[in-house]
């Protein structure tokens, strides 16, 4: 029996959480991430966060816990891949830009107001930001991503709705109100109104 366990070395509260709930996070995870080899390795990296983070502070709903450490790296790759996706998209429009003043000033706009809306997808609120980018990134229907997040697909269309404005107005305060087409850039961000 001195064989189940390490002398001085029990199993802690999470790694049994993880053993017994590895299929059921592996399952989950597939709302997040399409690949086997991703889902792996995001099942890794939860279990190694969960541990480490156990060894600071005692974790009282294990299982919770790496559930929730899990949507959180999920949903940060899913981010990821999200700029690497617009990183693409910029490389392909600087190859087409021929350096004139006016096409480099434009980029530089672009480029500003990619920002600009990568930090207002950032500050959704986490069901909001995760129905926002399976549906923009992934390319998921109203359906799937109902599917997926067991809403109804009236919930999926408001999540939608919610982001967009959330995001419309973070973007028109974050450039002073402005969002004349011709003059976005040109108008200083100090215009902008608080309250």
């Amino acid at each position: 029996m001195a064989h189940h366990k390490r002398p001085g070395r029990e199993l802690t509260a999470v790694s049994v959480a993880f053993l017994e709930n590895a299929l059921s996070l592996k399952k989950f995870l597939t709302r997040y991430v399409s690949s086997q080899r991703d889902i792996e390795d995001v099942l890794q990296e939860t279990y190694l966060r969960a541990f480490v983070s156990e060894q600071s502070k005692s974790v009282a709903q294990p299982q919770a816990f790496l559930f929730r450490v899990a949507r959180n790296i999920a949903l940060t790759a899913l981010t990821r891949k999200s700029r690497q996706i617009t990183d693409y998209i910029e490389d392909l429009a600087s190859t087409n830009v021929v350096g004139t003043d006016a096409s480099a000033d434009a980029h530089m706009e672009a480029e500003e107001a990619l920002g600009v809306y990568c930090q207002a997808v950032a500050t959704l609120p986490e069901k909001c930001r995760e129905v926002f980018l399976l549906r923009k990134v992934h390319g998921l229907s109203h359906k799937e991503i109902a599917a997926r997040m067991s809403l109804s697909p009236s919930s999926v269309e408001k999540y939608l709705q919610q982001a967009l404005l959330t995001c419309g107005d973070f973007i028109r305060h974050s450039e002073g109100d402005g969002r004349d087409r011709d003059s976005a850039v040109a108008r200083p961000v100090a215009a902008k109104r608080q309250k």
